[in-house]
């Protein structure tokens, strides 16, 4: 049941330009649309990805609007209008391309906003994006930062880039840090991407002058909003509020709430062939893959894990949506396999019964999508704060494994989760009950609503006051 409240206005969503931050922010716009049907929402992003977004199914309240943004002139692809495929060593020229070229063109679009007939009630941008909080407060746009990770995760990568505890000429794998600020959590140096442990050579990394920048930004923001629920997180959303002085909101996970993801036309059939597949399974039997938009396993360590999983005779279903994702062909001999070469209903694809465990590189969606399906997660981080969503979700809510490196390792974590032994048993139990609480969190009926919907409710109450 949605919500009756009138909220005339404009909100704006400026998600950052990578699909695992536009799809959260598509979720959100679509959960605000559905409980607040007077609003008029935009979503903003550059030209080159109004082609791609028009075919996301968004609800006649959801409108697009682009900004110029010319790749070439920062020495990236021409087609760089998303992180999508671009190899690691561009991923950061990119993050200083959008934060250099994008603010004049900004801050003119906000002012003709302000002009129009319809008030601005404000504008809700990408952690990635804090620039903007600067150019939104001396408009006097209400601002909100949406993060698309969990405070946990968030809290422990911010630490580590602002205050490089990492950089104190030690180098074993098992040394214990702690993380200033986060009180009584430490991390051991395997947990940390490559690109941060780089960071131990070169304290003025780009990487860390780009993270500096944008925490430094978004605390200029009047709210957080967070895609995440209480009840996974919530003595680290009460920490971040206490140390940034600003209400937090979790109003997630928004893949939930939202009620899916939309439509994508012109697939293929590779959903109609996935499922086709899955139903010749047995249930609780298929390992899922999938490394996300951006990420790539070395070839060798992808034909490891396919091969380890013939091996074991687990059937797997392989999600590539990049040609260079998919492990080598001759790596899968018996023909256990399949490989979806191109994007997938993931969401869609962790409910199906055939699914008994997804090894993931780790990004937050993924982890929700799979938690929130009641699917545990073995999990092979590869950069960002991936790291640190593994060590959330197996050292702390215990429902699931980590395989720092290898396939064949991470095949016996699969082992190890779908084992019928009390170790397996238990994660399996974990992750079903932290799926019901995921559903508790953005359920509405005659009992009320759940913790993540009335948080989003406040949230719009604190803007409307405002206003």
């Amino acid at each position: 049941m949605a919500s009756t409240r009138n909220c005339d206005g404009v909100v704006v969503l400026f998600p950052f330009l990578a699909h695992g931050h536009m799809n959260p922010s598509l979720d959100l716009a679509r959960l605000l649309s559905t409980r607040y049907p007077s609003l008029s929402l935009i979503i903003l992003t550059t030209d080159g990805n109004l082609p791609h977004l028009s075919r996301r199914g968004l609800p006649p309240s959801i409108r697009l609007s682009g900004l110029p943004f010319h790749p070439t002139d920062h020495g990236l692809p021409p087609d760089a209008d998303t992180t999508f495929a671009l190899p690691p060593q561009l991923v950061t020229r990119f993050n200083h391309a959008i934060q250099d070229s994008l603010p004049d063109s900004f801050s003119a679009y906000l002012s003709s906003l302000l002009e129009a007939e319809l008030p601005l009630l404000c504008l809700i941008a990408d952690m990635f994006l804090g620039w903007t909080a600067p150019i939104a407060e001396q408009l006097g746009v209400f601002h909100a930062t949406f993060y698309t990770s969990g405070p946990y995760a968030m809290s422990i990568y911010n630490s580590l880039w602002i205050n490089l505890p990492h950089v104190d000429g030690r180098h074993g794998d098992d040394d214990e840090i702690a993380v200033p600020g986060v009180p009584g959590i430490t991390v051991r140096r395997r947990q940390l991407s490559r690109n941060m442990r780089s960071a131990a050579s070169n304290p003025d990394h780009p990487s860390g002058r780009f993270v500096r920048r944008q925490a430094e930004c978004c605390r200029r923001s009047r709210a957080t909003l967070w895609n995440t629920a209480e009840a996974l997180e919530k003595p680290f959303l009460e920490l971040w509020a206490e140390s940034t002085r600003q209400p937090v909101f979790a109003v997630g996970p928004l893949f939930s709430a939202a009620g899916g993801r939309g439509t994508v036309v012109d697939d293929g059939g590779i959903a109609a062939e996935c499922f086709a597949w899955l139903d010749r399974q047995a249930p609780g039997s298929v390992v899922y893959v999938s490394f996300g938009s951006q990420n790539r396993l070395p070839p060798e360590e992808a034909a490891d894990l396919a091969a380890s999983l013939e091996r074991h005779s687990r059937p797997f279903l392989w999600a590539a949506p990049a040609a260079d994702q998919a492990p080598p062909q001759d790596a899968m001999r018996q023909g256990i396999g399949m490989v979806a070469r191109g994007w997938v209903p993931q969401a869609a694809i962790l409910v199906h019964p055939a699914v008994g465990v997804f090894v993931s590189h780790g990004g937050w969606n993924s982890t929700l999508e799979s938690l929130g399906s009641g699917v545990p997660v073995v999990f092979r981080p590869i950069g960002g704060e991936q790291f640190f969503n593994a060590k959330l979700v197996v050292e702390l809510l215990g429902a699931g494994a980590v395989a720092a490196a290898g396939g064949a390792e991470a095949a016996e974590a699969v082992e190890e989760v779908m084992a019928d032994e009390e170790r397996g048993r238990k994660v399996r139990r974990r992750a079903r009950e932290i799926a019901a609480e995921i559903t508790a969190a953005v359920a509405e009926g005659i009992n009320g609503i759940g913790e993540s919907l009335r948080a989003l409710d406040e949230f719009m109450s604190s803007v409307t006051r405002r206003c």
